[in-house]
């Protein structure tokens, strides 16, 4: 059951038809917000903080896009089950850099699950789930199209940036498809709000993919994909953060590679739907001044199927599955190991079951896995051991417009590697050692209406609280001889609620959505920034407008983003500033040049000088990376 929801994370509250220009879509009972291609090139995204901009409850910190981390409710990335194309992306290399290398360009979706962790959402999603799915080469064919190309270009006037895509694609036969897409970009130092440049921020991105996808082939798909994405600049040694004492500019190479399987069969049986993934992924960070070298490498799979069941008239859709990851990382100086327990390892093996149930106005899933899990120290030894982590969700459509939501998940984190740049010197395994656990809790409602205010408009309504707490976070004592692997004592909590209020007619849709979070250290007090953890933000207001005037084919579009003063923050913390920022966008396809497609987007429209509040943020003195100042940003694609 899809429909377009008001932000990410809240339920829906209209077709998506009928919501279609906000192209943010969700499943009701899953709780899954996708972004799509098409709002990807509307706002010419170009990192992580483009993708997901305007985006209560989703925050992307870090200024330079090598330093850029996201947070999902507060949680930082590196407690999300993120994934491209399935492959697990679980590299932890430096904390003063991001770990997510992805060209938006490349994505055909971009899914974020904050709900309450299911069973067969994979292991490890503590705060959540993060999944990008990349084009096939039959989302870019025209109808009777069997082979084609697009060349795009465009300009960034805060950093002086250029970027371009190409992309060649046909189709052999009738299922069988082939996709080759390369991406660049080049930018000088940006320059934030009022003009102040930013230094060490320029850089060089490359995405590259080719992928075979082998589709409706006797009730089968088979995709084969190869991704590699590059950032290389000369950069701060902490990217994300301002210049202070220690602070170098080195010349940095942040790579990513992954090669994926994908299987589906979708035989006409109620017995059989299969998935199955395989991927391996490499991450690398090179310091190539200094000789460092930083790599995480992860080999896994994922294989499932879910049967329709009917008990009564309870309907089942019944998915079992078996999941598995192998991860390794290396920390090398000049080629050589940085210490003697400069390796890490660790696997995970996940087994689980979840049944989703129907029942006229009723919906019910509840399931559980088991991980079975071991992680290796070099000399300091081995953790094992095996946990399992149940949930349960349910919703009811109350009346023909309201329905009512509320889950419950655990999610457990027992395989896990140590951020890479830091291992090599002596260290030891606290004793009782105990795996991270996270419960998840959720409650909600949703109202949707058509004809609500006048005839053919469409209008909602959306109110989510949550709570979630993580205990036995795993820490790394580095100042202590030899270093100590150890539990926090203590939870760490998010806790807040989302509300949206969304109303359209005609090709006209506007949105208002409102996030509030509260984070809470393993102390009780509140939460800043700490690292590998996640980050506090103010209370984050948006508020989205979309026009289509299909006559003339052009797409308008303006968002305003507002976070308010940060004042609830620990003692000797500073408050953040807030701030508002405003964007508009314009999208143009002319009536005779139909395969042409003319872009304008504006961001920070007013040049407002700000940070970014999930940006960490300097205890000494209170300053964060500036966020770029107005950017004009021009943009064209052409198909053939």
């Amino acid at each position: 059951m899809s429909c377009s929801a008001l932000t990410l994370g809240l339920p829906a509250i209209a077709s998506a038809d009928d919501l279609a220009p906000l192209v943010i879509t969700e499943e009701r009972m899953e709780g899954i917000s996708v972004i799509t291609a098409d709002d990807i090139e509307q706002r010419q995204a170009r990192d992580m903080e483009d993708l997901f901009r305007g985006q209560p409850g989703v925050d992307v910190g870090g200024g330079v896009a090598i330093g850029q981390k996201l947070y999902l409710r507060g949680i930082e990335d590196t407690n999300l089950n993120i994934t491209v194309d399935g492959a697990r992306q679980g590299g932890y290399l430096f904390h003063h850099t991001g770990r997510l290398s992805i060209d938006p360009a490349l994505l055909k979706t971009a899914e974020v699950d904050s709900g309450p962790a299911t069973a067969d959402d994979g292991p490890g999603a503590l705060g959540g789930s993060v999944r990008f799915e990349t084009k096939d080469a039959q989302d870019l064919l025209r109808d009777g199209q069997d082979l084609g190309a697009r060349v795009s270009a465009g300009t960034e006037s805060a950093s002086h940036a250029v970027n371009g895509t190409t992309a060649i694609y046909g189709r052999l036969g009738e299922n069988l498809g082939l996709l080759g897409y390369v991406s660049g970009r080049n930018s000088d130092d940006y320059a934030a709000g009022e003009g102040d440049i930013q230094p060490q921020t320029a850089g060089q991105q490359r995405g590259y993919l080719f992928k075979v996808s082998l589709l409706d082939q006797n009730d089968q798909d088979l995709r084969v994909s190869a991704e590699r994405t590059t950032d290389h600049g000369s950069y701060y040694t902490r990217p994300h953060m301002p210049t202070f004492g220690s602070q170098t500019p080195t010349y940095q190479e942040m790579e990513r590679e992954t090669f994926t399987v994908n299987h589906d069969w979708h035989p006409d049986s109620d017995w059989l739907e299969t998935s199955t993934t395989l991927y391996h992924t490499t991450q690398v960070l090179d310091r190539v001044e200094s000789g460092s070298r930083s790599e995480a490498v992860d080999i896994g799979g994922d294989i499932r199927n879910t049967m329709k069941l009917d008990s009564g008239p309870i309907a089942h859709r019944l998915t079992t599955g078996i999941d598995y990851y192998d991860q390794k990382t290396r920390n090398e100086s000049d080629g050589e190991p940085n210490g003697p327990n400069n390796e890490d390892t660790a696997r995970n093996l996940g087994v689980y079951v979840q049944d989703r149930m129907y029942y006229g106005p009723w919906e019910l899933s509840v399931g559980a896995r088991l991980d079975d899990y071991k992680s290796e120290y070099g000399n300091a030894g081995d953790v094992s051991g095996s946990e399992v982590s149940p949930n349960a969700r349910l919703s009811v459509e109350a009346t023909e417009h309201l329905t009512l939501h509320a889950g419950y998940g655990e999610a457990v984190r027992g395989g896990k590697t140590r951020e890479v740049i830091l291992i090599g010197d002596d260290v030891v395994i606290a004793p009782g050692l105990e795996p991270e656990r996270a419960r998840q809790r959720e409650i909600g409602l949703e109202w949707r209406q058509q004809n609500a205010f006048v005839k053919g408009d469409r209008f909602g309504f959306t109110l989510t609280g949550y709570d979630t707490d993580i205990e036995n976070f795993q820490a790394y004592n580095r100042s202590d001889d030899p270093a100590v692997l150890y539990n926090l004592e203590g939870e760490v909590e998010s806790r807040g609620f989302e509300a949206g209020i969304t109303w359209g007619k005609g090709n006209y849709d506007t949105r208002l959505s409102y996030a509030k979070t509260r984070l809470e250290n393993n102390d009780g007090e509140p939460l800043g920034d700490e690292m590998s953890v996640g980050a506090s933000v103010g209370d984050t207001w948006a508020w989205d407008n979309q026009y289509h005037l299909s006559g003339a084919d052009v797409t308008l579009g303006y968002t305003l983003n507002a976070v308010e003063r940060l004042e609830r923050v620990a003692e000797g913390d500073n408050e953040k500033p807030g701030y508002v920022t405003h964007d508009i966008r314009a999208q143009w396809t002319p009536a005779s040049y139909q395969d042409l497609t003319l872009s304008l987007a504006v961001n920070n429209l007013l040049d407002k000088r700000y940070s970014e509040h999930s940006t960490y943020t300097l205890s000494s003195n209170g300053n964060s990376v500036l966020e770029p100042g107005r950017d004009i940003r021009l943009g064209m694609s052409y198909a053939f």
